[in-house]
C-alpha cells in the first residue's frame, strides 16, 4: 500500500493538523526524503511525539518505513506488475471499501438537489461524469453536462441553491477544475468533487466528496493503465444507497400516515 493510500484510508480520522502535516509533506516531498525524524518535526514545527503519533494513525510502525513509502512514488512506475488475481484482490479491497462508506449526507443532497451539474476534467473523467449522469437518470433526476469553465459561468444564473455541482477529477488538482468549482461555489450552490485521493485541493474546496483509490498496472513492456473501474462500482454504490435512502423516507412518511 503506497503512503497515498494509507492516508486515503484513514483521512476521516485524521485531525485538522494531522492533514495539515501531511499536507505539507507531500507539497515538499522530495526535501523530506532527505530528512531524519527530529529534521522533519521542526521542518513541520511540532514534537517528534506529535509526529510519531501520526506515524501510528497511518499504521506505519516505524519512520524508516515512513521514508521507504514517501521515497516510492506510485507514478513513478515500481515496476510493479499485475497478474489477473492481484488485479482481482485489488477490487475486492476497493469494493469492501467503498460498500463501508457513509453515503447518508451524500443522499440527502443528491436527493434533495432538483439538479445535478456534471463536469469532468478529461475524456475518462467526462465519460464517468456521463455515467453518473446515466445512473441518475434512473432515479428521477435532471442531470447537465457542463464541459469547460466557459459553459459554467455562462449556466451559473440557472444555479439554484438546492441544486449541486459535481466535479471529476482523478487528480483533484486539475487547476482549471479548481477555477470552474470556485466559480459555480460563487452561486451558492452545493458541490461534489469525484477524486482519486481524499486529500487533494478540488476535495476541500467541495462541500461534500467522495473517492476511490485507483491502482496502475505495470507492463512488462514499459508501459502502465490505471484502473478506474472503481469509479463505475462507486456509482452503482450510490445509487443504491440512495434508493435504499428514499425507500427509508417513504416508509417514515406511510407510517405518519
Amino acid at each position: 500500500m503506497t503512503l497515498e493510500e494509507r492516508v486515503n484510508t484513514r483521512y476521516e480520522s485524521l485531525t485538522a493538523n494531522d492533514r495539515e502535516m501531511l499536507d505539507r509533506i507531500f507539497r515538499e516531498r522530495k526535501n523530506v526524503g532527505n530528512m531524519n525524524s527530529t529534521q522533519l518535526a521542526s521542518f513541520l514545527h511540532v514534537s517528534r511525539t506529535t509526529l510519531v503519533r501520526l506515524m501510528k494513525k497511518l499504521d506505519l510502525d516505524s519512520y524508516a518505513e515512513f521514508k521507504l513509502l514517501l521515497n516510492r512514488r506510485e507514478e513513478d512506475g515500481t515496476g510493479q506488475i499485475y497478474d489477473l488475481g492481484d488485479i482481482v484482490e485489488e477490487y475486492h479491497g476497493m469494493i469492501d471499501q467503498l460498500k463501508n462508506h457513509d453515503y447518508q449526507k451524500i443522499c440527502e443532497v443528491i436527493s434533495g438537489a432538483d439538479t445535478i451539474y456534471l463536469y469532468g476534467t478529461g475524456n475518462e473523467q467526462k465519460a464517468i461524469a456521463e455515467e453518473f449522469k446515466r445512473v441518475f437518470l434512473t432515479f428521477g433526476k435532471c442531470c447537465v453536462d457542463l464541459f469547460d469553465l466557459g459553459e459554467v459561468i455562462s449556466a451559473r444564473e440557472r444555479f439554484r441553491e438546492k441544486d449541486l455541482f459535481v466535479a471529476v477529477s482523478l487528480s483533484g488538482e486539475n487547476e482549471e477544475a479548481v477555477r470552474v468549482v470556485r466559480a459555480a461555489r460563487e452561486t451558492g450552490i452545493r458541490t461534489m468533487a469525484l477524486t482519486r485521493w481524499a486529500n487533494n485541493t478540488l476535495s476541500r474546496i467541495c462541500q461534500e466528496n467522495l473517492y476511490v483509490g485507483t491502482k496502475t498496472v505495470g507492463q512488462t513492456w514499459g508501459q502502465s493503465y490505471e484502473m478506474v473501474a472503481a469509479f463505475y462500482i462507486l456509482l452503482d454504490i450510490l445509487l443504491v444507497r440512495c434508493l435504499e435512502y428514499r425507500d427509508r423516507g417513504k416508509k417514515g412518511r406511510d407510517h405518519e400516515d
